[in-house]
């Protein structure tokens, strides 16, 4: 983890594109983002620096910020450490507000088949409840309750954040 100064915001991103988007809207220094590790991955790479904020009583950190692509948000959402099934993301879209009848087409679906629905359909107001998701299960695994969290959802092909817990 790079040296952090007081009051810094840390990025935690899962790509460079979701980095490059992140930055583009805040413009934060180099040194703020955090890739995955190749090996361990985005998982390992949020829960290392949950665990490194709970080992440091006096952290300097302010805020960190998650900039993910939609099956990496569903993980983190869910807390666990890979891709969660469709059946799963069911239960993370019906907490969201979408209903048994309109999942129902996609119960044989591919969970990367389920942000294009949504996205395209502007439910954007699904979208950033599960950034909120995210940012809880995130924000609840800290003990430092000071530092927040805020987590940014990126479409790769667009190359932008579209929605926010924000």
């Amino acid at each position: 983890m790079p040296e952090i100064k007081d009051g810094a915001e840390l990025v935690i991103c899962d790509s460079l594109i979701a980095g490059s988007a992140h930055k583009e809207l805040y413009r934060f220094s180099e040194e703020s983002y955090l890739l995955p590790d190749a090996v361990t991955g985005l998982f390992s790479r949020v829960a290392g620096v949950v665990e490194d904020m709970n080992g440091s009583p006096q952290s300097r950190l302010s805020k960190i910020h998650l900039a993910l692509s939609w099956e990496n948000l569903l993980m983190i959402s869910l807390w666990r450490e890979s891709i969660p099934s469709v059946a799963d993301s069911f239960v993370v879209l019906s907490k969201a507000g979408i209903g048994t009848q309109e999942l129902e087409p996609f119960k044989n679906a591919d969970v990367a088949d389920l942000f294009p629905w949504l996205y395209y359909a502007k439910r954007f107001d699904v979208l950033r409840k599960i950034c909120h998701a995210a940012k809880k299960q995130t924000e609840g695994r800290i003990k430092n309750h000071s530092i927040r969290v805020d987590c940014h959802l990126v479409a790769e092909d667009a190359k932008r954040i579209v929605a926010s817990s924000l």
